[in-house]
This record gives structure tokens, sequence and C-alpha cells, in this order.
């Protein structure tokens, strides 16, 4: 784990045999990972998510109602 906020996790993952990293960024407000292949990107779309899923109104409700942990 690389990062993690507000329900966003940013993943580092190596790929020894092809000598590869990449990163999976996770969050509740996608349906699905997204795999980014540069880091400096990778970071960047972590910190757009975490604003987002933290101005989200209705990711904001269900986490004030206990219906999602931050």
């Amino acid at each position: 784990m690389v990062r993690a906020k507000a329900g966003v996790k940013l993943e580092r993952v190596e790929q020894a045999d092809k000598n590869e990293v990449s990163f999976w960024l996770t969050t509740h407000r996608l349906q699905s990972a997204r795999l980014i292949f540069n880091e400096t990107e990778a970071n960047r779309a972590y910190a757009l998510e975490v604003e987002a899923f933290l101005k989200d109104p209705v990711i904001l409700n269900l986490m004030k109602t206990g219906h999602l942990e931050s």
C-alpha cells in the first residue's frame, strides 16, 4: 500500500519477472480499480480522487450515517 485516505487506496504492484511497476487506484466512487503505469500520474489521480471523494454529497451522507467507513 502506498497511500490510503477517505476510502481511496493507491497500491504499488511490482512484476519482477517483467521489471515493471504499476499502481492500482481503488475507491468507493469508481466501479472498478484503475491501473496506472506512471507513478506521477498515479499520485495525481489519487489526490484528485481523494478530493472528489471528500466533496461528494452522496459519499459524505453515507459516511455520516455509518453506511460507509472513511
